[in-house]
This record gives structure tokens, sequence and C-alpha cells, in this order.
């Protein structure tokens, strides 16, 4: 095996061993009794070593979005769908991605997130940083009244998503979540 890879697998076995323990003991104690020093010691690191993978406590169960893999996904719609239904169709893509690679792991993320309000701030904190680079994607021309008008439109729709997987993990992942999603965006619609 070379070098590099074996690094790889060493700084990936490093990653899963500290998010594991960070949901085991958040899962236990409370997200607020959880320090990053317990996480770091129930992960056998150090928390400097902690602090190599991740910002923030947060950042273990939420961490940045990957922009470029949500970005693919969106840039695949059809351009001459309404914005909101390019979003829709972009994350029944992105569901259909999670539902066969990390389901397990994403409802236990989000039902994380829906039981931790400080975890719940970071989840819109994420859609909100997450509007402005898919708004690029999606040629929203932030300089126009009509960029500016896409952009709530783009917020409303991640707003939506965000609703609906926490919706999901609500249900322990029982109802499908591109049916939340689709729920979320009628209620969208409604208004």
């Amino acid at each position: 095996m070379a070098q590099q890879d074996w690094r790889a697998l060493k700084r990936d076995a490093t990653r899963r061993r500290l998010t594991e323990s960070a949901y085991e003991l958040i899962a236990e104690h409370g997200y607020e009794a959880v320090s990053v020093a317990d996480i770091a010691e129930a992960a056998d690191v150090s928390v400097p070593t902690f602090y190599a993978y991740f910002r923030t406590k947060e950042h273990v169960v939420l961490p940045d979005q990957d922009l470029a893999w949500i970005s693919g996904h969106l840039s695949r719609t059809p351009a001459d769908l309404p914005l909101p239904e390019r979003i829709r169709v972009g994350l029944h893509a992105i569901v259909a991605e999670i539902e066969q690679h990390a389901r397990a792991e994403s409802i236990r993320r989000w039902e994380l997130v829906r039981a931790e309000p400080a975890l719940r701030r970071r989840a819109y904190e994420r859609e909100r940083a997450s509007a402005g680079a898919l708004a690029e994607v999606l040629g929203v021309d932030l300089a126009t009244s009509e960029g500016a008008a896409d952009v709530v439109v783009l917020s409303a729709c991640l707003s939506a998503s965000t609703t609906a997987f926490l919706r999901w993990a609500g249900t322990s992942g029982t109802r499908p979540l591109v049916e939340l999603i689709d729920e979320a965006f009628t209620a969208l619609r409604s208004i």
C-alpha cells in the first residue's frame, strides 16, 4: 500500500472515530454537556487533533456542506424549469444518493440536529451560507431586482429542505425523505 493511501485511511479512520464518539456522547449526555475534550478523549486523540478535523463541536454533527457536490446535482437540472422546481428536482437527486450511501448516518445526524437547539441553529446557518454559492450555479444574478427575488425564493427552498430533513428525523426515517421534500415544496407553492 502506498504511503499516501495509508495516511488517507488513517485520516478517515480518525474522522470516523471522532464522529462516532461525538454522536454517542451527545446521545448519552446531551449536546451541551459534551465538550470537545470529552469527544477527543473518547476517540483517543488529543484536543488539537480534534481541531485538525473539525472547527467546532457543531461541525462534527453538521460539517460544512459540500457545495460542489450539491451544485453538481443542481447544475444537471433543466434550466427551463422554474427555480423552485429546479431545486426540488436537484434535491431528489441528492436524496437518492444519500439513501444509497449514507442513509443511517444521515438519519442519526438529523435526529441529533432535531433534538438540539444549537445544532438546529447550525443547520440554518449552513442553509444561509449555501444560498449565495448555489445562486451562482443556478444562474441567479444577484445585482438585479429579479436576482434579489430569486435569492429569496432560493432561501425559502433551502428552508423547506431543512424542514423536510428535520421532519424525516422526527419519523426516524420511516417516511420517505423525497415525500417530505415534496410536501414542503407544495407548502411553498401555496403561499
